[in-house]
């Protein structure tokens, strides 16, 4: 080669190293900016950070102490940095495409290391002219969808939430009103001061400290979901970007003990619905209260109530410590005091649809007396005494079909229903004569409610139980000389007795035998059934007078373990009664017939009518034939009834 031509390939070579020169020396500022921000995150300086990243990058992702903590969260990569692409966005802003770790050769061949990653840097120069860390962008995979996430938007959520758990666990009022959207703010502003700052304190603890503290999030444009682990289970807290700031929208604690959380806007609504209630009621203000509670429970217990007469806790839970949990439609509210527990019912109502704005109303108020252990419904105390007064009146009156009104099912079933204008009369009921009572004192056990009253100069107590969603009149407690304490009870013996005296009467009449029958059939029991009334058509003379002394005033009423025995009238004339249970019913098994304080003055009507029917003596009438209530004395006992041990006493009295 000539001279001339080694000169020209050395200008060349010259002109090529040059122009390499120039395009490294491009990078070389991206790279070190780069490298120093590095080298500072690997080392875990965050004075050096933010001595070499923008103003925006230090505000949003270094602006507090535990920067570094969720920096390492973040896992962004560190080791060897290399440029590989710069965009000039400006003249002041560049996008730097660098891969980061180690290059190795194999078999002369270079090939990427696993390890090695993709990062995007933003630079931007600051006031002194120098080119600074704005943001990186770390490249993701999930699901086959690769996203690229700014670091500053990630570690601003993550200082949020960090920022909000110090504030919900120590801060202020304000400090925990001002980390929330507009809307949770305006239903956690609501709430007792008490009761938000219990409720702030149980979100706050129960997190792992240290290295388990590591929250995961998910962020959209505009919403995030992150969750952060606890001792046990995890908070979940949904956030929204409002004016370039994460606020808290909703918290969930999902937990398997007593302090989960479904929803705290959903919680601190229906805490406000409670207050309202408590508010509204201490006014006393019904129109207000009707907006708040179910239309069962207004109508059937406030709106009849005085309200006065049962005080409810202060809704600033000043004296009472709340405890709520949310089930589904539901919310039930424990105010737990000094003397007193108090559950307030309540239920969503409205749009049931979950994303839905919930508003919760009051169905019931329950209040445990811790002295006395007696349990009080409102639903049960406003109601009763309204429930009572026409129940009395009713009963005063003798009128059968407002007393089925106002009575239980049993007690309609088992009495009432059982009586008729004439029967009701021949009942025990004159302490009932006076409608006007004086309440003594009431007292509740769940859905059993007791009034102690004073009427015609006697103590009664009424039970009224919840029957059908309404309290009903279920018995009268009386004190009655020789009667059970039970006015059911008493009744309940007395229908059948009279009945059979009834059905006695109705067989003086010629044409009347078969349903006289029909009805001794009904109220006898099986052995006497057997023994006379399915032997006969009709119902024989000689016991036709029967009714007479079963029309004694009532005496007694003895309770044995297989026998209920009546007393009627007295040892010189009139009854008594026995009667067994059959199946679910009282029924007459014999009756004992007193004419008199002699043995030779009583008659057993059921062996009497049996003998007379087995010697074919029985006689149906042939014409109406009057009753008598005496006894007419046979010189000697008749000849053709060697099984009775008495004379009949109806012989003589017969008109055939």
């Amino acid at each position: 080669m000539s001279r001339m031509n080694r000169q020209f390939v050395q200008h060349c070579v010259l002109a090529i190293l040059v122009a390499g020169s120039a395009v490294g020396c491009s990078h070389w500022m991206e790279s070190r900016a780069i490298n120093v921000f590095a080298k500072n995150l690997e080392s875990a300086d965050l004075d050096g950070l933010k001595a070499h990243s923008s103003d925006d990058f230090q505000q949003r992702a270094l602006r507090t102490t535990d920067a570094m903590e969720d920096l390492k969260i973040l896992r962004i990569p560190d080791g060897k940095t290399t440029v590989v692409e710069v965009e000039d966005l400006n003249d002041s802003k560049k996008r730097v495409t660098v891969e980061i770790g180690d290059t190795k050769k194999m078999k002369g061949k270079s090939k990427k290391n696993e390890s090695k990653k993709e990062v995007f840097y933003e630079l931007t120069k600051d006031d002194h002219g120098r080119w600074v860390v704005d943001d990186i962008y770390l490249k993701q995979k999930k699901k086959g969808v690769v996203a690229y996430k700014s670091v500053t938007e990630q570690m601003d959520l993550l200082l949020t939430v960090r920022e909000f758990l110090d504030a919900w666990g120590t801060g202020s009022r304000d400090d925990v009103l001002n980390t929330t959207t507009p809307t949770l703010r305006e239903s956690l502003e609501q709430l007792p001061p008490t009761y938000l700052v219990n409720l702030t304190r149980r979100v706050a603890s129960g997190r792992p400290k240290g290295s388990s503290y590591k929250p995961v999030a998910q962020m959209d444009e505009k919403i995030a979901i992150v969750r952060l682990p606890r001792l046990s289970g995890e908070c979940v807290i949904t956030m929204e970007l409002i004016e370039s700031a994460w606020k808290v929208a909703d918290i969930g604690i999902e937990s398997k003990d007593d302090d989960q959380v479904t929803s705290m806007h959903k919680l601190s609504r229906a805490v406000n619905g409670c207050t309202a209630f408590l508010d509204a009621y201490r006014r006393g203000d019904k129109v207000d209260l009707s907006d708040k509670t179910s239309p069962e429970f207004y109508q059937g217990s406030l709106a009849v109530g005085e309200l006065s007469q049962v005080v409810l806790p202060d809704p600033q839970l000043s004296e009472h410590e709340l405890q709520v949990k949310l089930r589904g439609t539901r919310a039930d509210f424990v105010l737990r005091g000094d003397k007193e527990l108090v559950q307030i019912d309540m239920q969503r109502t409205g749009n049931q649809d979950p994303d839905a704005p919930a508003k919760f109303v009051v169905s019931d108020v329950t209040i445990y007396e811790v002295e006395t252990k007696q349990e009080k419904r409102l639903s049960a105390l406003f109601t009763a005494q309204s429930m009572l007064e026409i129940f009395v009146k009713a009963l005063s009156l003798r009128d059968l079909d407002a007393l089925k009104q106002c009575s239980t099912r049993d007690l309609s079933n088992r009495i009432w229903s059982r009586l008729n204008a004439d029967t009701v009369m021949a009942m025990p009921l004159d302490a009932f004569e006076d409608s006007e009572f004086e309440f003594v004192s009431a007292s509740f056990q769940g859905s059993l409610t007791r009034i102690d009253v004073k009427q015609s100069g006697r103590p009664l107590t009424y039970f009224l139980r919840d029957d059908r969603g309404r309290f009903m009149v279920d018995d009268v407690q009386w004190q009655m000389s020789g009667l059970p304490s039970s006015m059911k009870a008493t009744v309940e013996i007395l229908i059948p007795v009279h009945d059979f005296a009834m059905a006695i009467a109705m067989g003086r009449e010629p044409t009347e035998q078969a349903q006289a029958v029909a009805k001794l059939l009904s109220v006898s029991s099986r052995d006497f059934n057997r023994m006379v009334w399915t032997q006969s058509q009709f119902v024989p003379s000689s016991g036709m007078s029967a009714d007479t002394f079963l029309r004694a005033p009532l005496k007694g009423i003895a309770l044995g373990s297989t026998e209920t025995s009546v007393q009627l009238g007295d040892r010189n004339f009139g009854a008594k009664v026995s009667l067994k249970q059959e199946q679910d019913r009282l029924v007459v098994d014999d009756v004992q017939l007193i004419a008199g304080p002699n043995e030779g003055q009583t008659l057993a009507l059921k062996h009497s009518l049996k003998t007379q029917l087995a010697r074919g003596e029985a006689r149906a009438p042939t014409e109406i034939v009057p009753a008598s209530a005496q006894f007419v004395e046979e010189e000697e006992p008749p000849a053709q009834l060697p099984d009775s041990d008495v004379d009949d006493p109806f012989a003589s009295e017969i008109s055939q």
